[in-house]
């Protein structure tokens, strides 16, 4: 049959929700800016023109997206509350909040990744329905059950629940959706029912004194700038205006923008190598490795968390061959704890392996990005027992360095 005779393509029933869920593929995929209103017309079957009469910019379209991917899940949450408390179950309940999590799997990385492209009104409502998620997590599943927990704990574990039935929008699982929220949903349960970590002296205390060389303190305004802004939002005279370093001068240190930001990025993997190298050194059973990786994984977390912010919101921008090289990195990275994580659990199938070694980073990468934790003293004990919990590993309450 040739084109003239071929029959004419039936209009979508809702053409308006069919635009929404290919401009979030894309937005996913590519990132906000490098989507064009005409790629997400392509995507639809239809010209720029007919798009227009359903969203009037890439924004509005981003809103729309973000803001029912989350309406998914509120009202998921909002129907568990209603139920009288005698009549829930818990595996129920963490099934219920994983499977609608799942169907709308790209919504943290949205969030995360593109909440800046918001109007001021949208990223609040968001982040207003963000809190309110954890908030009602912790009412439906640790309230009750886990009353002894104090305040400050209940909070984290709560945003660690949070990142795990929401957190695979970041990575790929090589298992099936139903296995993936059956595993997810036993997370969860472990981290619910994982023992406190012990009392700690007081909140962290950092000092904040600048190197005096000058490329340092160019990678660091460089990180604050990129998390704050977007790599699209900065120019390389905004980063060095922040260290007093401007014209001719910058450019003996990096040519380009791009230069600095692959120079954070590989900092950060950098820091993370001298980790691992750490815990292959440390004396003791094998089976104990994985528990330095993460406890390592969590300082580097929290000590560099605007590289850590960076590597996770700004690596579409990278160049090509720099993307390709240090996601090689990152992957032999990965695989280091899926060798650990089948050596203490060697009956764990590899795919079942592989998908909590992600949902374990993806806790850590969250919830150490998340302001207030940094005034909690067992920020660094809780987060690496929950990423323990959901790795299926007891917790090892050793001093973090």
């Amino acid at each position: 049959m040739d084109a003239a005779s071929a029959p004419p393509r039936s209009r979508p029933r809702n053409r308006r929700a069919e635009i929404a869920r290919n401009a979030g593929e894309l937005f996913s995929v590519r990132g906000f800016h490098a989507v064009r209103m005409d790629d997400i017309a392509e995507a639809s079957g239809i010209t720029a023109r007919a798009l227009y009469r359903h969203y009037a910019n890439k924004q509005a379209l981003l809103s729309h997206v973000v803001l029912e991917d989350q309406q998914h899940v509120v009202d998921t949450i909002t129907t568990l509350v209603a139920q009288p408390p005698e009549q829930r179950d818990l595996d129920a309940t963490l099934t219920a909040l994983t499977e609608a999590a799942l169907d709308s799997r790209r919504l943290s990385l949205l969030w995360q990744r593109e909440a800046r492209h918001l109007d001021t009104e949208d990223f609040r409502l968001v982040r207003s329905r963000t809190q309110w998620i954890a908030e009602q997590l912790g009412e439906l599943l640790l309230a009750a059950r886990r009353s002894e927990l104090g305040g400050e704990v209940a909070d984290l574990r709560s945003w660690v629940i949070v990142s795990i039935i929401s957190g695979a929008g970041f990575y790929d699982s090589p298992l099936p959706s139903p296995r993936l929220a059956q595993e997810l949903a036993l997370a969860s349960r472990r981290v619910i029912d994982a023992p406190a970590a012990a009392a700690a002296g007081g909140p962290p205390q950092v000092a904040d004194r600048a190197p005096l060389a000058r490329r340092e303190q160019l990678i660091d305004a460089a990180a604050r700038e990129f998390r704050a802004k977007g790599f699209a939002g900065v120019g390389i005279d905004d980063i060095g205006g922040r260290v007093g370093v401007v014209g001719p001068a910058l450019y003996r240190y990096f040519d380009t923008k791009a230069d600095i930001l692959v120079a954070a990025v590989t900092r950060l993997h950098e820091w993370l190598a001298l980790e691992m190298t750490r815990a292959l050194r440390t004396p003791g059973p094998d089976d104990a490795v994985l528990g330095l990786l993460v406890e390592g994984y969590v300082r580097v977390a929290l000590d560099a968390t605007d590289l850590l912010a960076v590597w996770l919101t700004e690596r579409l921008y990278l160049p090509d061959a720099a993307r390709e090289r240090v996601d090689r990195i990152q992957a032999d990275y990965v695989a280091e704890w899926q060798r650990w994580l089948t050596v203490a659990r060697p009956d764990l199938p590899d795919a079942d392996a592989a998908t909590l070694v992600k949902t374990a980073k993806t806790i850590v990468d969250d919830c150490a990005r998340i302001p207030h934790f940094r005034r909690y003293p067992t920020v660094a004990h809780e987060l690496s027992g929950a990423a323990l919990a959901a790795l299926g590993l007891p917790r090892t309450d050793r001093p973090h360095r």
